[in-house]
């Protein structure tokens, strides 16, 4: 690790990885350094999520940044036969919501009014009763319950240019790709702090270490310094992007900086056996873009209580998850400054007791077979999304040195490239980025002060 580096970018997530390969692709004199509290690229909530893609959003700014980003990745595969085969970057099968009447008429309405715009085809009841097992009408939540039952499910909606990511072929290839550019990457270091210009450190209880307010106000005045590792060493910075996910707030709160965003686990629950197995057989009735043999396939499916079932082709699974919400905390449970290491276990925070408690409840009204001995429980475990107010992501610039990006509110992965050539723009000053498909953006519409978006109603 140098003394000083022109850029240094906390979190080799998506954000993070897209963030540096584009930098290096425009600016290859300068030194930009990447550091990772995790052993490898993606190893945080991006290898520990669904790791899925989809273009149908309701807000203008989602479908450009997550096209675009999609339109990038096809193109990848097209170039580089290893992204191909045998497990291919990008495996577009298919998105259905399965959709009450009150969704089925507010997601109706929204894809007649953008025309077209949002990729996404109605389905009517008649088409959805060949999913095995599928229960349209469930008639309790759950054995011993008096309570009213979940809602009936009346129609859905399948979005044909949705699938699912390889994340760690994403994340290989933008390491490689940005260290042939030059750029450099330090495993297994938890960045403490920043510090500012001229003061030993920025900590809540060392009022004395702090800058003045005022001095925000003064241009040039304040410049973030250097960035502090847990093992005591440092390095100095020209800027810093702070890329680290639901991890962000620990390194910016202390500065004072408002991220706007809020952490919240993810639980994820490998399940096999002959119910799992039917529901992987099943053809949609909506052709995905990526067939096999000329028929559909299974789809990622989003129930009406906001759980969700991945179907793993490959090994014969399915990924069963949800999203925590009331009755559990928000805000990551590590200590990140432990040991100088980051205390994340993917295993421990996935919580198998959970699985009978937290989600079979919300799946098993409308798929019953799993939960009556039609499948098993075979492994777990969790990650984090950064949620924002609107469901759009969150790009901050400031003028003392500090970027942030994050608030992917669960879509990190499919809007990556385009969240990294915002920042890349940002950090290099310029007020327009274009994207892959070639529109452009301007990176402060994303900002907090000066947020400028649709904010998003098809929210998983």
């Amino acid at each position: 690790m140098r003394d000083r580096y022109d850029i240094v970018i906390v979190g080799a997530g998506p954000f993070g990885l897209a963030t540096a390969y584009h930098l290096a692709a425009e600016a290859a004199e300068r030194s930009i350094l990447v550091v990772d509290a995790r052993d490898g690229p993606g190893e945080g909530s991006m290898g520990a999520s669904n790791a899925m893609a989809r273009d149908v959003f309701s807000s203008r700014d989602n479908r450009l940044l997550a096209g675009s980003s999609i339109a990038f990745y096809v193109q990848l595969m097209a170039e580089h036969p290893e992204l191909r085969a045998p497990v291919p970057l990008l495996d577009r099968y298919g998105y259905l919501w399965l959709l009450p009447e009150r969704l089925q008429e507010e997601y109706g309405a929204l894809v007649a009014h953008n025309r077209g715009a949002i990729d996404a085809e109605l389905l009517g009841l008649e088409e959805l009763r060949g999913c095995p097992g599928l229960s349209v009408a469930p008639a309790r939540w759950y054995e011993g319950d008096d309570a009213p039952p979940p809602e009936p499910i009346t129609g859905g909606l399948f979005g044909r240019n949705c699938g699912a990511i390889a994340p760690e072929l994403l994340a290989r290839f933008y390491r490689e790709a940005a260290e042939r550019r030059g750029v450099e990457f330090a495993f297994g270091q938890t960045v403490r702090r920043l510090s500012f210009e001229g003061r030993p450190e920025i900590l809540r209880h060392e009022p004395d270490g702090r800058p003045y307010g005022f001095q925000e106000q003064m241009a040039g005045r304040l410049r973030i310094a250097r960035v502090h590792f847990g093992d005591d060493r440092s390095t100095a910075a020209d800027r810093v992007v702070v890329a680290g996910g639901a991890w962000s707030d620990r390194i910016l709160h202390p500065l004072g900086f408002a991220t706007g965003c809020s952490p919240r686990a993810q639980r994820l629950f490998s399940v096999a056996g002959p119910a799992a197995e039917e529901i992987l057989d099943w053809s949609a009735p909506v052709h995905p873009l990526d067939s096999t043999d000329g028929r559909g396939r299974c789809p990622f499916l989003i129930l009406p209580t906001g759980a969700t079932i991945k179907p793993i082709f490959r090994q014969r699974r399915l990924w069963l998850g949800g999203v925590e919400t009331l009755t559990h905390p928000i805000g990551t449970r590590e200590d990140p400054a432990r040991d100088g290491r980051l205390d994340f276990d993917m295993g421990r925070l996935g919580d198998r007791s959970a699985y009978a408690t937290d989600l079979l409840p919300a799946i098993s009204p409308y798929f019953p077979a799993l939960e009556s001995g039609g499948a098993r429980l075979e492994s777990s475990w969790g990650g984090y999304y950064s949620f924002s107010p609107d469901g759009l992501p969150v790009l901050v610039t400031t003028a003392y040195g500090v970027t942030f990006v994050g608030g992917d509110s669960g879509s990190g992965i499919m809007k990556a490239d385009a969240l990294g050539r915002l920042a890349a723009a940002a950090c290099r000053g310029r007020h327009e980025a274009r994207l892959f498909t070639g529109e452009t953006y301007r990176p402060e519409r994303l900002s907090l002060e000066r947020r400028d978006v649709e904010p998003e109603r098809i929210i998983l």
